[in-house]
């Protein structure tokens, strides 16, 4: 009788073949090891060193960034409407992606970020100020701002007339209360973006009425931190964007992938069809398609892809230097009140808020690690100047009533 060859009764019998199999493979394995072990010793060495570099060259870059940040406050110039406010917006960050350095030296030093601010005091109208960090220059964000709203006056916050606000205060002496805004669905859905025509979507609005609201000793600070989505961030979003258009799922591993195919293909096995999983699949996706809300959805969604991109983090805090069982209640509803100028812009997706243990010290950080994604025009609805009409200078603005500390005592 003739014995079959080793290959072959390794494939028709493998498991007393395969301890054998195994501790080769294990000598061979250490053998190599042992072999070029220096090797792979320096290659460890040198990966940890050039990691270390890049980590300590960052951090030195950000200290820099910091210590030669400059807090500029920007003057809206008089009679801005509305629709020239939010249209200005538009182009300022339309123009201010070109921002970003080169590829090689985001390597070494990470990416910039400025960040928008809006001061609110009591007895005073809405300021906004802009942060910039040593490598933006404020003759280039002052020719933006030019441009996007001419007349706009940039002025050293060190050296202009800002609000009195109880910033300066000691942390200890005040009570705060703030929070951080995400987006509440995925960041590929867009924000409603409001009517330009019209003023009763805008934030800024609301933020002027809280603005009214402040008693004596009490402040609020509003900031968005921004800076170009460039790199892996940008080019993972716009593969979700297409794998939405082509009917895929938006984000997908490839460990999920691979389960996913192998499992389709032990069905096909089992069932022995072919055509199920992928004529199923093939008519959720037309179906999908022919969907009028889903194309709308769809549509919008590529509208934001056609656009810069930036990463956004916004924060914010209501402060009081009051004391006693009230005063926590009252910055609770001022915060809200300043989220609640934010939540008007829920559509596709939405802005949640969530818990910021120390508002004021992360605002005064001013630092950004993740942000979330939003198009040019989404943070221009929310980062531009308050409109300045003819009407709000003239006395010709409609009546409100009174604040409340005016009729306390009456």
């Amino acid at each position: 009788m003739n014995t079959p060859p080793p290959l072959l009764a390794s494939l028709l019998d493998p498991v007393p073949a395969l301890p054998a199999k195994l501790a080769a493979a294990w000598d061979g394995a250490s053998a190599w090891i042992i072999q070029y072990s220096v090797w792979m010793i320096v290659a460890a060495v040198l990966a940890a060193v050039t990691v270390t570099a890049v980590v300590q060259s960052r951090r030195s870059a950000q200290r820099r960034w910091h210590k030669g940040a400059r807090l500029v406050a920007v003057l809206p110039p008089a009679g801005l409407d509305p629709a020239a406010a939010l249209a200005g917006a538009r182009r300022l960050w339309w123009d201010l992606p070109g921002l970003a350095p080169p590829r090689w030296k985001r390597l070494v030093t990470g990416l910039p970020h400025l960040a928008v601010e809006y001061h609110l005091a009591a007895g005073e109208d809405l300021a906004v100020c802009m942060w910039l960090p040593a490598p933006i220059p404020t003759s280039r964000i002052d020719a933006a701002l030019r441009a996007a709203w001419p007349g706009t006056l940039v002025l050293d916050r060190a050296t202009s007339a800002g609000p009195a606000t109880v910033d300066s205060a000691p942390r200890a002496e005040l009570v705060v209360t703030g929070g951080i805004v995400r987006h509440e669905r995925p960041e590929h859905l867009p924000l409603r973006i409001p009517d330009p025509r019209t003023d009763a979507a805008d934030p800024l609005r609301v933020l002027e009425a809280v603005a009214g609201q402040l008693a004596d000793g009490e402040s609020a600070v509003v900031q968005i931190v921004a800076r170009p989505a460039v790199g892996r961030r940008l080019r993972r979003y716009r593969r979700t964007v297409d794998r939405l258009h082509s009917g895929r799922p938006g984000r997908r591993s490839a460990l999920a992938s691979f389960v996913s195919v192998l499992v389709r293909e032990l069905m096909e096995i089992v069932t022995g069809s072919k055509s199920t999983a992928a004529s199923h699949g093939a008519d959720d996706r037309l179906a999908r398609r022919l969907d009028p809300q889903h194309t709308e959805e769809l549509r919008e969604i590529r509208a934001k892809k056609l656009q810069p991109q930036w990463e956004v983090a916004l924060r914010y805090y209501a402060a009081t230097s009051a004391h006693g069982p009230d005063a926590a209640d009252r910055v609770r509803g001022l915060a809200d009140s300043l989220f609640g100028a934010f939540a008007l812009l829920a559509g596709r997706n939405a802005l949640a808020r969530h818990r910021l243990s120390k508002p004021r010290a992360a605002i005064e950080a001013r630092r950004m690690r993740r942000g979330a994604l939003l198009s040019a025009t989404e943070l221009a609805a929310l980062a531009h100047l308050p409109p300045r009409t003819d009407a709000l200078s003239n006395g010709q603005a409609r009546r409100v009533p009174a604040p409340i500390d005016a009729t306390r005592h009456l």
